[in-house]
């Protein structure tokens, strides 16, 4: 059972830098790997999807790439606290000053979007789609695992456009792995579920 997932955004810092071959490169070559690097690296402190858990938030580079000319570093940034995931944004939108006070001659672009949002700022006062997902597992006897998701669900797309849209089990495991499977039992579980909820509307 679901109704509370992170807010989610992504960041991408693009580097622009001045090449030179090293034989003259002092006071001319800026290495646009460097700079991403220095990006990377300020980033430590915030918390890793590695280091993390429960509702703690996280930065995590998804993707780098880099050559003489230009580098480029992705980021997803997470955070179940919308004050924390605002303060989360700000924080690269300062890395991004600090960079080009350091670097000068290179060129920096950093882009911040919001990917999605925690499922339970659309909630309101409105509960019935939950009190009928609790009523659905109990006339079925599962016992609701209630658990704030690391991560985001079709709901919170649809929670975003005020439909309030909380979540439930398909039995998966090891999720967006190589090793992601889903038992027959549990989903003929998820079934049943999704099968009530239609009777009773």
């Amino acid at each position: 059972m679901i109704y509370e997932t992170f807010n989610a955004g992504s960041a991408t810092l693009k580097v622009e830098g001045i090449t030179a071959h090293p034989m003259s490169a002092k006071n001319v070559l800026v290495n646009p790997n460097l700079v991403a690097a220095d990006f990377i690296n300020m980033l430590n402190d915030m918390g890793k999807p590695e280091q993390t858990e429960g509702r703690e938030g996280y930065f995590w580079v998804t993707d780098m790439t880099g050559s003489q000319n230009r580098a480029s570093v992705s980021v997803a940034i997470r955070d179940f606290d919308k004050e924390s995931y605002e303060h989360r944004k700000a924080y690269l939108e300062s890395l991004a000053v600090f960079l080009k006070a350091k670097h000068p001659k290179a060129g920096i672009e950093l882009k911040i979007d919001d990917v999605y949002g925690n499922i339970a700022q659309a909630m309101g006062e409105n509960t019935e789609a939950l009190d009928r997902l609790y009523a659905a597992l109990a006339d079925l006897d599962i016992p609701a695992k209630t658990i704030a998701m690391r991560g985001g669900t079709d709901g919170s797309a649809l929670s975003a456009r005020g439909l309030f849209t909380p979540n439930f089990f398909t039995g998966a495991h090891n999720f967006h792995s190589p090793y992601e499977f889903l038992p027959i039992p549990s989903f003929a579980d998820s079934y049943r579920v999704a099968y009530r909820l239609v009777e009773m509307a």
